[in-house]
């Protein structure tokens, strides 16, 4: 339960950080969204499912997709230091 709280509290994190940068990279910013788009489409289907959880594999999901999307970020930042 511990690893899923911090875990839960992490991505959480990782979500706010990305939220308050703005991608410049069209590209980074489309995977941004998509990755977005895929956490909306994962709550649906747990609120259709009545709260399961999926065996714990869609929250874990969300978490792939937060990071994926603090990396786009990274990768974002990473490309504007270097290409200016």
């Amino acid at each position: 339960m511990k690893k899923i709280l911090i875990g839960s509290l992490s991505a959480v994190l990782l979500t706010t950080v990305a939220l308050a940068y703005e991608i410049r990279h069209p590209n980074l910013r489309d995977a941004h969204h998509d990755a977005g788009s895929a956490i909306g489409h994962i709550a649906e289907a747990q609120k259709m499912n009545k709260g399961v959880e999926f065996g714990g594999h869609a929250e874990r999901a969300v978490e792939l997709l937060r990071q994926a999307q603090a990396e786009l970020v990274e990768a974002d930042q990473w490309n504007d230091a270097h290409h200016k």
